[in-house]
């Protein structure tokens, strides 16, 4: 029994002897081996982005959207500061141009008693004043009896008062604040606006009544005292006009500040509709086809490759011979490549007419025959075995073909209850090893020749296809027969799987010598580490592994060969010929 090597590499020593980047590198390539299975979960996702991309969004379109609103600053309150601060200014500046009339009025008043020289003048002029203060009186009275805006109208267009521009300016205001109040009144109720134009109108109304009381004042001023002797000019009171300039800047300020400050608001308002407006679009955006398809197909594909990536990263496989040759300690052979279409190959009949998974010529297997020729030159027994019963059969045939090449009498003996090296060379699946257990069959009468080249042939012996085969009987034949079978032949191969090995065949055959095939991103590496592990524990000797790199063979199944083999049986009889025929 051999002895089991002193190198038991786990997967964390492999990575520590492997560079990171090189151990991940191969995880990524053996992921891009599985692409069935990237394909999908690429396609599951790309169903899913897309369902989620499109129908999910539309649904949530057709929804009403909300989008917050943030309160807006007020500016009601500083618009009507603003204008009440240029209302005020508008009385305080016709309050001092009445100030400057007045002043004027009493130079002229002065100046026009002055001119007087006779009494009847006088007299005349001071009954046409005296008439004109009478009906400038009861204009006043019904002001102040009935302070409506028709009472302010009918005084201000006056005799005395339609002249003035100032009176002029504030029936014009007036007749805005009518205006605005009837828009403003239609609505119903009682509004604040309503009342402050209200009270608006009555200050203008007081203003007017001011400006003609004053003109009633200019007017008894004109009219003099009632005695005519005792016309004199009245000693004037003078007027001071610095506080309605101090009254009209400080209006000035506080205007200024209200429409600086309502700008600033206004902008901030604007920014607030901008912002709601960015959040409306987005609520409401809709991505292009392409879009979608290119992002589905993006995550789609990231998704695949991503969990293929984090299998291979919890249960990593075969990559290359020399991550094999580290890991295990095991030598590799030999690395299958699919082979290239050779022109001069089908030239020939016999090249024709071989089994098409028959390449004897190939580097491959010229290697792992020289490898194992070198220390078994005159008998060579070995075994082949491996995860794939198809591979190892198809290897067991191309390294039968090259020791045959090699002028060895080769006989290859198939133990796979699956027939995979009847299979491989186009044979009868029985007589086999399973009559040879039973007894109903000898060695000769089970073993077959097959061409393997135009002047290159093995002998085969069959597994058979009766009742399944027993590994402790299997085991107990060949223990008695194999020294026999190594007399008659040069080179011996059997195929077989690795529960007979375990059972136990290695030590019953003249070497224990195995060849393990694996597949690079399908075998995994603890389960490979494990099998190799148990064959040695039952007596085997790993001679080296082969890599199969290509695509797997597709040999047919037993059925397949049996109904092939009675059809060739039913060609060779003799057609039968009818009876009473001449």
């Amino acid at each position: 029994m051999s002895t089991r090597p002193a190198n038991r590499n786990t997967p964390r020593d492999l990575r520590r002897r492997i560079s990171r980047q090189a151990w991940l590198a191969s995880r990524a390539r053996n992921s891009l081996r599985r692409p069935v299975f990237i394909g999908a979960i690429s396609v599951a996702t790309f169903v899913t982005a897309l369902v989620s991309m499109v129908v999910v969004p539309r649904t949530q379109r057709n929804a009403p959207v909300v989008v917050p609103v943030t309160p807006r600053p007020d500016t009601v309150g500083l618009i009507g500061g603003a204008a009440m601060g240029r209302i005020k200014f508008a009385e305080t500046d016709l309050v001092l141009d009445s100030v400057r009339a007045e002043l004027t009025a009493r130079d002229s008043a002065a100046n026009a008693i002055l001119a007087i020289d006779t009494i009847a003048q006088r007299l005349a002029m001071r009954d046409s004043l005296q008439g004109r203060i009478d009906a400038l009186s009861a204009l006043l009275i019904r002001a102040e009896q009935a302070p409506l805006p028709s009472s302010y109208r009918a005084l201000a267009t006056s005799r005395e008062l339609r002249t003035d521009p100032r009176v002029r300016a504030l029936v014009d205001s007036l007749n805005d604040i009518e205006r605005e109040r009837e828009s403003v009144g239609a609505v119903g109720g009682v509004d604040p606006i309503v009342v402050a134009l209200t009270s608006r109108a009555n200050e203008i109304g007081k203003l007017i009544q001011a400006i003609a009381a004053e003109r009633r004042s200019q007017l008894v001023v004109q009219r003099g005292p009632e005695s005519v002797a005792s016309v004199q000019v009245a000693e004037e009171t003078p007027i001071d006009t610095m506080e309605l300039k101090t009254r009209m800047d400080s209006i000035t300020r506080e205007v200024a500040f209200a429409e600086q400050e309502l700008i600033r608001r206004r902008a901030l308002a604007r920014d607030l509709d901008l912002q709601e407006e960015r959040a409306r679009e987005r609520a409401n955006a809709v991505a292009p086809p392409l879009a979608l398809l290119a992002a589905a197909f993006v995550l789609s594909t990231v998704m695949g490759f991503g969990a293929a990536f984090f299998g291979e990263l919890r249960r990593p496989r075969v990559t290359d011979a020399t991550e094999l040759e580290r890991y295990l300690g095991a030598r590799v052979l030999a690395t299958v490549e699919t082979p290239m279409p050779s022109v001069d190959r089908g030239r020939r009949e016999a090249d024709r007419a071989a089994p098409p998974y028959f390449d004897p010529g190939a580097e491959a297997y010229q290697l792992s025959y020289l490898g194992l020729a070198t220390e078994h030159p005159t008998l060579l027994v070995t075994t082949v075995t491996g995860d794939d019963p198809s591979i190892a059969a198809v290897v067991a045939c191309n390294l039968a073909a090259v020791a045959a090449d090699e002028a060895r009498n080769t006989l290859v003996v198939d133990l796979e209850s699956s027939c995979r090296a009847s299979a491989t060379l186009r044979s009868r699946l029985e007589p086999g090893v399973t009559n040879i257990v039973a007894g109903t069959a000898s060695w000769p009468d089970a073993t077959i020749a097959a061409r393997v080249g135009r002047d290159k042939s093995v002998d085969l012996v069959p597994c058979g296809t009766g009742s399944k085969l027993e590994p402790a009987r299997v085991i107990e034949l060949l223990r008695g027969d194999a020294m026999r079978l190594a007399r008659y032949y040069d080179a011996v191969f059997l195929v077989t799987s690795p529960p007979l090995l375990v059972a136990g065949l290695p030590p019953a055959l003249p070497s224990t010598d195995i060849i393990y095939c694996v597949q690079p991103g399908i075998t995994p590496l603890k389960q490979l580490k494990a099998q190799l592990n148990a064959i040695r524990d039952a007596g085997g000797t790993i001679r080296g592994l082969i890599l199969w790199n290509a695509e797997r063979p597709l040999l047919p199944t037993p059925k397949e060969l049996a109904r092939r083999e009675n059809k060739r049986d039913r060609s060779r009889e003799a057609p039968r010929v009818p009876i009473g025929s001449a």
